[in-house]
């Protein structure tokens, strides 16, 4: 055979055999650790730290190497090949946030297919919820998103013009924090929407779309947004435009530190926290326990708070 049918034949085991070592490389993998957690998501952000630290924390106190994967929002087909990179290189369970929805079903029916417990980081597999070793650790995105506009309404007395910025709508969890907005939004006929728009959970976009409604003349009162990523980009548009602080009321969710500093000087009215470190933790435990074939919660809520500047620092001090 010629040297290039070889190479067709052998690129394939070649391919395996590096991602196994840049992993074990990456990861510091060691043979006496107990086992191998392979973690599927998006790459590192802000957004994420908190839950990744939670993660790499869990892992250790068990003596557990974690091996990551990252693809970027929207490349489902990227992180389809990865997850089975992840398998090949005989994984022990699964830690997955889909950058894309549609690839949902793909990676629960590769997990079940290798019989590898799954976690989901978001809100878990397609309907119907399938056999096998597979659950979910979730934040209750839904009450989170409700929770930031009621206050936001509250503190508008129920009359004003809004705008939204939504995330990525890959992301179920950002869906569902704008579904949550506007479930509330709708039992306010006082409050008018006058701007809406997708950001993609950045900083910098929120910023650029924020600059462009206000140079436009909309007129907005209050801004409500799925991420404090996005909340901190229109204040730093807000700010930009020489508009006080606390003149438009902005919302996020997250309360990463730096929304809550930007809270603390009025920048950011209020955010919803989610104990991200707790959910890394919870999916950790749960993915230990699967491969033990111990029985686990399907569904794991992590509990989420309303956050107010009068609560940012005392609440949060830690």
């Amino acid at each position: 055979m010629g040297r290039m049918g070889q190479d067709r034949r052998e690129g394939p085991r070649a391919m395996v055999a590096l991602m196994a070592a840049l992993l074990s490389l990456a990861c510091g993998m060691m043979p006496a650790l107990s086992a191998t957690i392979g973690i599927a998501m998006p790459p590192p952000a802000a957004a994420t730290r908190t839950l990744l630290e939670g993660i790499a924390e869990q892992a250790k106190a068990h003596d557990v190497a974690v091996a990551y994967a990252h693809a970027p929002d929207g490349a489902g087909a990227q992180q389809v090949a990865q997850v089975r990179q992840l398998i090949a290189v005989k994984v022990d369970a699964l830690l997955i946030t889909p950058v894309e929805t549609s690839v949902r079903p793909t990676l629960t029916r590769l997990a079940r297919e290798a019989d590898i417990p799954l976690v989901f980081l978001d809100d878990g597999p397609p309907d119907p919820w399938p056999l096998g070793r597979i659950a979910s650790v979730r934040p209750h995105d839904l009450v989170a998103g409700r929770l930031q506009m009621r206050k936001l309404a509250q503190m508008l007395n129920g009359t004003g013009r809004l705008a939204l910025i939504a995330g990525n709508p890959a992301h179920a969890g950002a869906a569902l924090r704008m579904q949550g907005i506007k479930d509330v939004l709708a039992g306010f006929a006082g409050l008018r929407l006058v701007a809406e728009d997708a950001a993609d959970g950045d900083r910098g976009k929120a910023r650029t779309l924020v600059a462009g409604w206000l140079a436009g003349n909309i007129g907005i009162d209050a801004i409500a947004t799925a991420n404090d990523a996005m909340a901190l980009g229109a204040a730093d548009a807000v700010e930009a435009a020489g508009i006080p602080p606390g003149r438009i009321l902005i919302g996020g969710v997250d309360a990463s530190a730096d929304g809550l500093t930007a809270m603390q000087r009025k920048r950011l009215a209020v955010t919803v926290y989610q104990d991200a470190a707790l959910q890394g933790r919870r999916a950790v435990d749960i993915a230990l326990a699967m491969m033990r074939h111990e029985p686990v919660r399907l569904i794991d809520w992590m509990p989420v708070e309303l956050i107010t500047d009068r609560m940012s620092t005392t609440h949060f001090a830690k």
